[in-house]
């Protein structure tokens, strides 16, 4: 994704912090839709709304924007050929969702996560050497002609792209730094937690070969599961498909 940025044994990382969001979106999809989660969850969006300054209505609606355009960032493939991307304005918007995602779900990343988005920041501000000296006239030739073709400097908007995660990770340390947020951390972990509970003892409901241990339960299982993750996808898109109409 982040061509050369982000070395590739890292890519594992990003997709872990991917993992991060999904459970991030149950939470949310879970405290909007029922009061199952109790006083807990209340306070923990409360104190993060008032991290942030905000209003805990607001505080939700960034949570729920930024988490789903980071999951379609991440899964979004973008082509790069001589080491710019094919199409710079995807690329830029691809970044974007990202620093959305981690500006406005900050605190739900595990430290892990955190340390390595934070190690991604400092990579795209190195990476930001190539718009200088001579090598910034080598990208603005490869991008002279599709400027032209689109009417945009698309130089300007694939260097401009570079800030976009560090400028993200820095706003989200930065209203940190004046209040301690090691218990919100943990309370957001406790969360995520209980997400991925509820959803192993799902998995279990619908595993009917019980098998020796569990690896064999899920090597007997894998049918039923194609199964239904097929399902779930195709109600999903229909769902998609209601909203678009």
């Amino acid at each position: 994704m982040f061509n050369g940025v982000i070395p590739a044994l890292e890519k594992e990382q990003l997709n872990q912090t991917a993992l991060n969001i999904n459970s991030i979106k149950q939470v949310l999809e879970s405290y909007l839709t029922s009061n199952s989660l109790e006083d807990e969850v209340d306070e923990f969006f409360r104190e993060v709304a008032a991290l942030r300054g905000k209003s805990v209505d607001d505080t939700l609606l960034e949570m729920r924007t930024g988490s789903q355009k980071y999951i379609e960032a991440v899964n979004t493939p973008v082509e790069f050929k001589n080491d710019i991307p094919v199409d710079v304005n995807k690329y830029s918007e691809q970044l974007q969702k990202l620093s959305e995602g981690i500006e406005n779900c900050w605190d739900f990343f595990s430290q892990e996560s955190q340390q390595f988005l934070i190690n991604s920041a400092s990579g795209f501000l190195e990476a930001y050497s190539k718009f200088q000296g001579w090598k910034s006239l080598i990208i603005r030739a490869k991008l002279f002609l599709p400027s032209i073709q689109t009417k945009q400097n698309l130089y300007k908007k694939y260097k401009e792209s570079f800030f976009l995660i560090p400028k993200a990770v820095e706003r989200a340390t930065d209203i940190r730094k004046l209040k301690s947020t090691s218990q919100l951390q943990a309370t957001a972990q406790s969360l995520l937690q209980r997400v991925k509970n509820i959803n192993q003892q799902k998995l279990s409901t619908y595993l009917t070969h019980l098998g020796k241990d569990r690896e064999e339960q899920i090597e007997k299982n894998k049918p039923a599961m194609a199964w239904a993750k097929a399902r779930l996808e195709k109600m999903k898109n229909q769902q998609n498909q209601n909203e678009q109409n």
